[in-house]
């Protein structure tokens, strides 16, 4: 678990906005909602321990997350910023290579009914593959569940 993590910045969150905020009123900031996702994502920790003195009630948060997972709003901010990144770094704006790995996830048991052992590693449960760039953004995510036979 790791424990550096910083808010988002005025400049960071002037990018992100425009995926996040579809201008209607709402009770809660946008900007704290987003803070307690990348805290949640940077510090492993779980939804339900998420620090109240901080953030807003996890539920809130989870819920922002679910919506724009499904719309997505994650993958369109995520490319907006590999591009952002790439140009900054002098690079083209789209990569013209990608570099593949996997990375075997293990479960506790009875979390999943459909799941069997990748062979090479003996591990029960999921592999997750990842697609990045040759600068280690990250492009793509895939999991698999295992089959058992």
């Amino acid at each position: 678990m790791q424990t550096n993590w910083t808010r988002l910045t005025d400049n960071q969150w002037e990018l992100m906005k425009d995926y996040v905020d579809w201008q209607r009123k709402r009770k809660l900031n946008l900007r704290d909602v987003l803070d307690a996702i990348f805290y949640i994502v940077r510090t492993g920790t779980q939804w339900r321990n998420l620090p109240r003195e901080m953030f807003p009630d996890w539920q809130a948060v989870y819920y922002y997350f679910d919506k724009w997972k499904k719309n997505g709003a994650i993958k369109r901010m995520n490319a907006a910023f590999n591009r952002l990144e790439r140009q900054l770094k002098d690079r083209k704006a789209s990569p013209t290579l990608a570099l593949a790995d996997s990375q075997s996830i293990k479960l506790a048991p009875m979390i999943y009914e459909h799941r069997g052992v990748d062979g090479n590693k003996t591990v029960n449960g999921r592999k997750r593959h990842i697609l990045v760039d040759v600068t280690g953004r990250i492009y793509s995510t895939h999991i698999c569940l295992f089959r058992s036979n």
